[in-house]
């Protein structure tokens, strides 16, 4: 009789006493699980015993034991070819790593049917194993359909949100008493979500999702009976107030400041006028990625999964959906280049590898998304700000 002892710490041939029916059966079972787990890591290249012991009585499960295997199995190969091992050295290896599980399950079932613990339930057990093992192992060959590297999926994502809200409010008296109130406000939103993804079988996407809204109120109100030497002076000062507004909205202050001293002001006709402008205006962009290293990863011609996902990505900035935007072209290089710029790899490379790839990507840029005047918006912008009222 030949029993084989490489790996004494994953079972024992001493028979069991002092357990009876159910645990005694569960015991058997982990025993001859441990017999099998342990006949694998002798067999396989790499493995070890060690890395098998101490496992619960759930981790016994066929499934799991044989996800088990393959994972080790895997990340063998995904280790050798980052190394740079060319695709026969990988088959050699995913092929040595296959005859180890065949001899393992062999010489595991030779011991237990020496022990006399290869009962039905036992061998029904591990030819579940075997055939799932070997299921998963088929599945991370070389050169098949179903081979994906660790990080086989990518996504970039990027969202902006504007808010944008102004008021005006233009109080006059004229010198007869009449009283004439004018209020202005407008309100707009602006919201985009947008990305790209793409799997390690060649699959890819890109989205753009954008909202929009504006609402606008206006009030004209007169106490009072204006002649029409006031509305002569009113429609001048309003002409002038409109100018400043515009300097004002479109964010120059200090410009609106100094024209609002050449308001027009028929002191003959009018008595006061008090005019209060104010906006509140946000930008805010954030863009993310996840496992962006997918993308060098020798998996399904990586390549033409890249240029389809431009090829998408300015699909998408290009929709005339998007035609009220001011640059959606200048929105998508902003996003491609914020989440360059994020990774920690181009973060830790050196400055000089850091231009070029900043060169080559802005090349890419400008054949995918070229744009003809570029606008930046500064992001994350807040300002509130108020024109003093003149008398």
């Amino acid at each position: 009789m030949k029993v084989l002892v490489s790996t004494p710490q994953l079972y024992n041939s001493r028979p069991q006493s002092g357990v009876e029916g159910s645990q005694q059966q569960q015991g058997a079972s982990k025993d001859a699980n441990q017999v099998l787990l342990g006949k694998l890591a002798e067999k396989i290249p790499g493995m070890s015993a060690e890395k098998l012991s101490g496992l619960e009585a759930e981790d016994f499960t066929p499934d799991k034991v044989a996800g088990r295997i393959s994972d080790f199995v895997a990340q063998g190969l995904e280790a050798a070819r980052s190394r740079g091992a060319s695709e026969e050295r990988l088959t050699e290896m995913y092929n040595a790593a296959v005859k180890g599980v065949e001899k393992g399950f062999a010489e595991a079932r030779e011991i237990l049917d020496e022990l006399s613990m290869l009962s039905e339930p036992i061998a029904a057990q591990i030819d579940e194993t075997e055939q799932l093992t070997f299921d998963a192992l088929a599945g991370i060959a070389p050169g098949s359909a179903a081979q994906t590297s660790p990080v086989s999926q990518v996504a970039l994502g990027g969202a902006e949100r504007f808010r944008n809200a102004e008021d005006m409010s233009l109080s006059v008296r004229t010198r007869d008493g009449d009283e004439v109130t004018i209020n202005f406000s407008r309100n707009q939103s602006y919201d985009a979500t947008y990305g790209a993804g793409a799997d390690s079988e060649g699959n890819s996407v890109a989205w753009m999702n954008v909202s929009r809204s504006e609402s606008s109120q206006y009030e004209f109100s007169v106490k009072g009976e204006l002649d029409e030497g006031e509305l002569d002076a009113l429609q001048q000062m309003i002409r002038d107030v409109s100018s400043v507004a515009d300097e004002f909205f479109n964010g120059d202050v200090q410009k609106a400041f100094e024209d609002s001293a050449d308001i027009s002001f028929d002191a003959s006709e009018l008595q006061s006028m008090q005019l209060d402008m104010s906006y509140t205006r946000s930008l805010a962009q954030a863009s993310t990625y996840e496992q962006v290293g997918g993308l060098d990863q020798p998996v399904d011609k990586p390549g033409k999964r890249l240029g389809q996902l431009m090829k998408d990505l300015a699909d998408s900035v290009g929709a005339p959906s998007l035609g009220f935007l001011q640059s959606p072209a200048q929105a998508g290089r902003d996003l491609m280049t914020g989440l360059v710029e994020q990774d920690s790899r181009f973060n830790e490379a050196l400055e000089s590898v850091q231009d070029v790839f900043s060169k080559h990507l802005q090349d890419l840029l400008d054949k995918v998304l070229p744009v003809e005047d570029q606008v930046v918006n500064p992001a994350n912008e807040e300002q509130d700000s108020d024109l003093p009222a003149a008398e």
